[in-house]
């Protein structure tokens, strides 16, 4: 166990002055929550916004809502490699995950497989069963969401952009969020720009909006205790993501700090007026938090642009990405593995990513006998991530570098 200046693997500030806004929120009550709601529909210029507990809980939602409108509808069709809350939040609807297999070079869809599920028989027909294609901008790498929209005829199977890394990103001038015929955002521990925990659906679809209200209406709303658990827990985020203190709930186990958990067991609330008051101000500070990413992910792509068969950079020069880690593939596992020992003695933020492809979790297995996503198993085994959040220093930028290069033998 390492003692010491340790990097969290992915970090969103929350500050102090954050938190007496959370508690003037807090007083607010509903006006605080609405002032959120109406921020967020203006900047992105939607009809549509609901606030949420988490981006799992978003998504829950979502899916509910349309299988409201689809009931003969079942499937959700998702890339099998991604976060592991996604397939949690499909079997908490009581849906059905359909996966297909991925680009290894940029972790969106394998669009000729993509083409061939949406063009079987039934696919274009009532008989259909699939309900949803949700594409995915995994640690900010930008997913070609106009892509499937082309590729998918039936005006039933609607398109959730899962922005939950992403959010404060954009593609071609279009913010990401806004994209599909619904999107959400994460506002957790780690993500792009948090509030302790919290969700966010954005559309323009009044048919989806209508239901997703009836969902709300369902809804519970924070308990006192439960706001104070989050007020804690938010001045404990202050304190412990610091890199001089980080490693002391890194190494407590019960935290589960870095794993990735297969759980479709969890709750579903409106956020709370503290929540929405934490975010005030969130423009300008989610706008200062990419800024810092982008900076240092641009870095870390000058320094890792060599491409042979020992590493590659998913990311070239002169491409705009709105990274929440930055991803990069060693091929030789050991060294793979020796890289990430020597990070964790040296407190660097270097982390695997998911450990597996969806069809591989053991939850699942079943749903998946005698189907392989080589690739996705194969990115699973290959990728690590690189951390470029604000607390990572130039000094750490260039020791990550010298780690990983003294490895490759550069």
């Amino acid at each position: 166990m390492r003692i010491g200046r340790t990097l969290p693997p992915a970090a969103a500030p929350i500050y102090l002055n954050d938190i007496f806004s959370g508690l003037k929120g807090l007083i607010r009550g509903p006006k605080e929550i609405n002032r959120f709601e109406s921020e967020l529909k203006a900047h992105y210029n939607v009809k549509h916004c609901f606030l949420l507990s988490s981006g799992k809980a978003a998504l829950t939602i979502i899916l509910k809502a349309l299988h409201d409108l689809y009931p003969e509808r079942n499937e959700v069709l998702i890339p099998a490699y991604t976060c592991y809350s996604v397939p949690s939040a499909i079997v908490k609807a009581g849906l059905k995950v359909k996966l297909c297999e991925i680009n290894p070079e940029t972790l969106d869809f394998d669009f000729d497989q993509l083409k061939k599920i949406l063009s079987q028989p039934g696919a274009t027909n009532s008989k259909n069963s699939i309900l949803a294609v949700i594409p995915t901008h995994l640690f900010g790498l930008l997913a070609d969401v106009g892509q499937v929209r082309k590729i998918n005829t039936d005006d039933k199977i609607s398109i959730i952009e899962d922005a939950a890394q992403a959010m404060g990103g954009t593609l071609k001038e279009k913010k990401l969020g806004t994209l599909g015929d619904a999107g959400f955002f994460s506002l957790g521990r780690g993500k792009a720009f948090s509030i302790v925990e919290g969700g966010i659906i954005l559309t323009n679809n009044n048919s989806i909006a209508d239901n997703i209200t009836k969902q709300m209406k369902t809804l519970p709303t924070y308990n006192m205790l439960e706001i104070i658990k989050l007020v804690i827990y938010s001045i404990i985020l202050t304190i412990f993501m610091q890199p001089l203190l980080f490693w002391f709930p890194k190494s407590l186990p019960f935290l589960k700090l870095g794993e990735t958990i297969f759980k479709p067991e969890f709750p579903i609330k409106k956020m709370s007026s503290f929540q929405a008051g934490l975010a005030k101000n969130w423009q300008t500070r989610l706008k200062n938090i990419t800024s810092i990413r982008q900076q240092k992910a641009n870095a870390f792509t000058a320094a890792f642009q060599k491409k042979d068969n020992l590493i590659s950079s998913m990311i070239y020069e002169n491409e705009t990405h709105f990274l929440l880690k930055f991803p990069l593939k060693i091929y030789d596992t050991q060294i793979l593995d020796r890289i990430l020992s020597k990070s964790e003695k040296q407190g660097m933020g270097i982390m695997r990513a998911y450990p597996d492809s969806i069809n591989n979790i053991k939850e699942l297995k079943n749903y998946f006998k005698n189907k392989t996503y080589p690739k996705a198993t194969m990115i699973s085994k290959h990728l690590l991530t690189l951390p470029v959040h604000h607390f990572v220093s130039l000094s750490d930028r260039l020791q990550i570098k010298k780690l990983i290069n003294n490895e490759l033998g550069f």
